[in-house]
């Protein structure tokens, strides 16, 4: 699982902010974002895992082009964008992802940045995967903490083409990777009554029992016969007393290097970490980096945060990703303290 936090670091300040590695040049007629495996941003497209192209000058709905390219040339992602800033894109239409080969993957369709309709996924080999549908606007609700609650499965097939699942209704064996499946019910496009599976690589089995598409109750069992009980398929890692906390913590333990502040070093960096299954934050890794020290300044503020509540997947405690973002502007504050040499 992978998860992101903002934090706008300055002295009186701690907001929401993304963090995008952008290459304009005056004239030209695109933005170029190379865009590395990890999520990270690069100068140097050898080291990105893709490019990702923006059009500048809009079409005559007003929508900015935007094409994402594998390494090997192929297309990796088409769509439209009402904002010309890849910080904040907004889609709009048609959103599509193709496989490495040049498959098509998935399609997606947008309005205001929200996705309606309806949306296919595609296996590899070309065969339909499954469809969802989007509820309209009137119709939708506030999502549980479980799962979205405004689509639905209308149709699955296994690679096969063999249909499980026909409007919204069906039996379904889904394959979550070669190993796992999940199988049980759908009514009405939500998943209904008892489920079982595995999970991590057979490790894990399970059975949960759903109610209008949501877990009410379910037991894992490991390979030694313990077994973990549980109401909620999916716990995120929570920090004490909330993000808030960690993000005020992180402003006010932030020390800038001295040559940071020398520099006038202005921008966002970024920092991924893990919770592990007990808890502490770990696995620390610079994304991108201001220079002068800073990322290590971030990380430094990091180590010394409380330790969270863990995670879990189906009642076992998991490992769980974050993104940290940390925006970094000394305009902000006139008598910065730098950190000690």
């Amino acid at each position: 699982m992978m998860k992101y936090l903002y934090v706008n670091l300055s002295r009186c300040a701690i907001g929401l902010w993304l963090l995008f590695f952008s290459s304009l040049l005056k004239g030209q007629e695109t933005i170029v974002t190379y865009v590395k495996k990890n999520g990270g941003y690069t100068a140097y497209k050898d080291s990105a895992a893709y490019t990702s192209i923006l059009r500048i000058v809009p079409n005559e709905a007003g929508m900015h082009e935007l094409n994402d390219y594998y390494t090997n040339g192929n297309l990796k992602r088409h769509g439209w964008s009402k904002t010309a800033d890849p910080k904040r894109l907004r889609f709009e239409g048609l959103v599509e992802t193709y496989y490495d080969d040049g498959a098509l993957e998935t399609v997606v369709r947008y309005a205001d940045n929200r996705r309606i309709d309806t949306a296919e996924r595609y296996y590899r080999n070309g065969v339909l995967k499954e469809r969802e549908a989007y509820l309209k606007q009137a119709e939708r609700k506030e999502d549980s903490l479980q799962v979205d609650l405004n689509k639905r499965l209308v149709y699955y097939a296994d690679s096969t083409g063999r249909i499980q699942i026909q409007d919204g209704n069906g039996y379904a064996e889904i394959m979550t990777n070669n190993v796992d499946i999940e199988q049980g019910h759908y009514v009405d496009g939500l998943r209904d009554g008892r489920w079982e599976g595995s999970f991590q690589k057979a490790k894990y089995r399970f059975e949960e029992w759903y109610e209008n598409g949501e877990v009410i109750r379910g037991i894992t069992t490991d390979s030694l016969g313990k077994q973990y009980p549980y109401e909620q398929r999916d716990v995120n890692p929570e920090y004490p007393q909330g993000r808030r906390n960690l993000l005020q913590f992180i402003g006010q333990n932030y020390k800038y290097p001295k040559e940071a502040v020398q520099a006038k070093v202005d921008g966002q960096l970024l920092i991924s970490f893990v919770v592990d299954k007990t808890g502490m934050a770990t696995d620390f890794e610079v994304v991108h980096d201001l220079g002068y020290g800073t990322a290590a300044a971030a990380i430094n503020a990091l180590k010394k945060s409380e330790r969270w509540s863990p995670g879990y997947q189906r009642g076992v405690p998991v490992r769980v990703k974050y993104t940290l973002p940390v925006r970094l502007n000394l305009s902000f504050r006139p008598s910065p303290k730098p950190a000690s040499q």
